[in-house]
C-alpha cells in the first residue's frame, strides 16, 4: 500500500483520418406526370423526367428526359437531355444531346456532342462546344462551331 505507486496507462488520442467526400450516384428518377404543370424553377440531383410540363428554368446533375407529350418551356443545364417531346428555351449540355424523331427543340442549345433523327424538329441556334472546355462553360464565339437555322 506505502510506497508502491500505482502506475497510470498513458491515453492514446487518434487524430480522426479525413473521410473522402461522397461519391454522388443518382438513385431515383424524379418524374413530372403526365397532368401535372409546374411553374417555377426546379433543382434535382437525379434524373428529371418530364411528362407533364415545366415552365421555368431546370438544373439536373445527370439527364433530363422530355418524354413524347411532355412539355419543357424555359431554360435548361445537364449532363445529357433526351427530347421526346417539345422544349423551347436555352439549353446547355456537358455531353449529349438527342432530339428523337418524335422530339422537337426550338432556342438555343450549346453541347458537345448532337443526335438528331430524320423526322425531328430543330428551329434555333447550335453551337457545339469543343472537348478542351469545362461542361456548362459559355463558348467563345471563335471556339464554338455555330450553326445558324
Amino acid at each position: 500500500m506505502f510506497g508502491k505507486k500505482k502506475v497510470e496507462e498513458p491515453v492514446v488520442i487518434e487524430k480522426p483520418q479525413p473521410q473522402a467526400a461522397p461519391v454522388f450516384t443518382p438513385s431515383r428518377v424524379t418524374t413530372i406526370a403526365k397532368d401535372v404543370t409546374l411553374v417555377g424553377d426546379f433543382v434535382t440531383g437525379d434524373m428529371l423526367e418530364i411528362k407533364g410540363t415545366l415552365k421555368g428554368n431546370v438544373i439536373s446533375e445527370t439527364r433530363i428526359h422530355v418524354a413524347n407529350g411532355g412539355l419543357l418551356k424555359g431554360d435548361a443545364k445537364a449532363s445529357d437531355i433526351l427530347i421526346d417531346g417539345e422544349a423551347d428555351g436555352k439549353i446547355i449540355i456537358g455531353n449529349v444531346a438527342e432530339v428523337s424523331d418524335t422530339g422537337s427543340l426550338m432556342g438555343t442549345l450549346e453541347t458537345k456532342t448532337f443526335v438528331t433523327h430524320p423526322q425531328s424538329h430543330f428551329d434555333g441556334r447550335l453551337a457545339l462546344i469543343p472537348e478542351r472546355m469545362k461542361p456548362h462553360a459559355e463558348p467563345d464565339s471563335e471556339d464554338a462551331s455555330v450553326i445558324e437555322y
